[in-house]
């Protein structure tokens, strides 16, 4: 999968290996673009976490480098 096939993903999945964050981005519309909730591994196994909602990205459309950015985070790609 190339960068833009990923970028044009409804879901995408970053990492943050260091905090042990996944963070998760999902299509609303073109407007809102994508919402934005980590999870952190120290709650992962709780019944009642459901991650942590962040907002929504910038309209610029460029994921990658806000994730990499902001969260330091980095994509995760399904083989």
């Amino acid at each position: 999968m190339d960068i833009q096939e990923f970028e044009n993903k409804a879901t995408q999945k970053y990492r943050n290996e260091s905090e042990k964050i996944t963070y998760v981005l999902e299509y609303i519309d073109a407007e809102n673009r994508y919402s934005i909730r980590s999870y952190d591994d120290r709650f992962i196994n709780l019944s009642d976490y459901d991650g942590d909602f962040l907002g929504t990205t910038p309209d610029n459309g460029d994921n990658i480098k806000i994730m990499a950015w902001e969260y330091n985070a980095v994509p995760v790609r399904e083989a």
